[in-house]
């Protein structure tokens, strides 16, 4: 049996050093003060109230920075990528171009309605690599990035994706350029 260490509550912050004017630093002690909570707590709540009211159009609805939210790093970056009014840097397309075309190792179908942090979670940190070992190699062995990822889920102890991936439309053209055996 394997002991557990009693979990204690623990939460990362980050700092943010932010410059405010005579007028706006004493609106916000007088909001906090008034509110009976400390500066950060102050910030942290009308930041949220901000966020919360930001829409960005999304089909036929609208979502604001709770849909992009995401305790995996590369689940966000992914999600922003996606919006083009989120002004998507060139780095950041290529990485989402790469996740569409290696599907299964980003979403759960070619629709990308569902991450899979499990594998993302593995990838993100080698991302770049991935992306440029593909770029490398597809002239050689399209599939040979695929097969570098696959290695890597397999070295966490998971099992990686089929692939290609039976229902790629990659897998799908590449079996009619076989050359077909008759049965004459």
């Amino acid at each position: 049996m394997v002991a557990m260490a009693k979990d204690k509550k623990q939460t990362k912050s980050e700092t943010l050093a932010v410059r405010l004017d005579a007028r706006t630093r004493f609106a916000l002690e007088l909001m906090a003060r008034h509110r009976g909570q400390p500066l950060t707590t102050a910030v942290e709540r009308a930041i949220m109230a901000a966020a919360n009211a930001e829409q960005l159009p999304h089909g036929k609805s609208a979502v604001n920075w709770s849909f992009f939210w995401d305790v995996s790093e590369g689940v966000r970056a992914l999600r922003i990528a996606e919006f083009p009014e989120m002004f998507p840097t060139f780095e950041e397309s290529r990485r989402l171009a790469f996740a569409v075309e290696h599907w299964p190792f980003f979403y759960s179908s070619p629709k990308r309605e569902t991450c899979l942090n499990h594998y993302i979670d593995i990838i993100w940190p080698r991302i770049d690599e991935f992306v440029q070992f593909h770029e490398d190699m597809k002239s050689k062995d399209f599939f040979a990035a695929g097969k570098a990822m696959q290695d890597a889920i397999r070295h966490a102890k998971l099992l990686p994706p089929d692939w290609p991936h039976k229902d790629s439309a990659l897998k799908q053209a590449l079996e009619k350029l076989k050359p077909q055996t008759s049965s004459e």
